[in-house]
Order: C-alpha cells, then structure tokens, then sequence
C-alpha cells in the first residue's frame, strides 16, 4: 500500500515538472523570437522614414460623409436652445457647421468628438435635444 502511494506521488511529480519544464522551453523560446526582431525606431538614421497613410475603412467612409456634409452652408447653430457662442465655436471646430451635419451625429459620438473643445455629456445632448432641433432646422 505504502509503495502504491509512493509511486503515485512519485508519477504526479514527475508529470508536473515535466508540464514546468515545457513551459520554461516555451518561453525561452518565444524570448528568443522577441529578442531577434528590431525596431526601426531604435535603428539610429539620420533621416525619418515616410510612412504611408493607411486609410481604414470606416475612415473612408467618414471623409466621404464630411465632405458630403460640408457642401451645405453654415448655419447659425446657436439658434439651437442651449448652444450657445461656446459650443457653436466647438461644433465648427469639428467640422461641424450646418444642421444637417449636426442632425447626422448621434449624442455619445458628438460628445466624443466635442471632449477636446467643451465638456458635454451625451446625455446633456439628449435631453436637450439638440439633434432633433437640428433635424426640424434643417428641413426647413
């Protein structure tokens, strides 16, 4: 009974270092694929390297619909209730100069395009309703 138990700890020790040890292989040599890569920033050169602009999709997209959009004349956003000068000044900033290019924004992505200009919640846009306002001015 003793040997039977020996054994078993025996091959259960056996079975975990052998894991332990594939392990440590594993990682010495994924370490050593790391370490044969460079960098071009850490290769020293006298001149930067020109990189393309890659354009993503929806960043395709996105200038096809600014562009679109900026056709149409600028409008006086502060006749919208509660835009004033302020926000007006951070909606043109953006691009953001008509009421049809306002009635295109949903509230969270006009709050995240507006967080560097102004601080404005999305729910703020919500309940004030500044797209719906923009929508009924745009269609008149």
């Amino acid at each position: 009974m003793k040997t039977a138990r020996n054994l078993t700890v025996l091959g259960i020790g056996l079975g975990i270092s052998a894991v332990v040890g594939w392990l440590l292989l594993k990682e010495s040599k994924r370490a050593k694929e790391v370490a044969r890569l460079t960098i071009k920033s850490q290769i020293r050169s006298s001149e930067p390297e020109d990189f393309p602009h890659i354009v993503l999709p929806l960043e395709a997209l996105e200038e096809k619909e600014d562009t679109a959009l900026a056709s149409h004349a600028a409008d006086d956003l502060a006749k919208i209730r509660d835009i004033g000068p302020r926000f007006a000044e951070a909606l043109a900033a953006i691009g953001i100069t008509s009421y049809a290019q306002l009635a295109a924004q949903t509230p969270e992505t006009l709050a995240e395009k507006l967080a560097p200009h102004v601080n404005v919640r999305a729910q703020r846009i919500r309940e004030r309703d500044w797209i719906g306002q923009a929508e009924r001015l745009a269609k008149r």
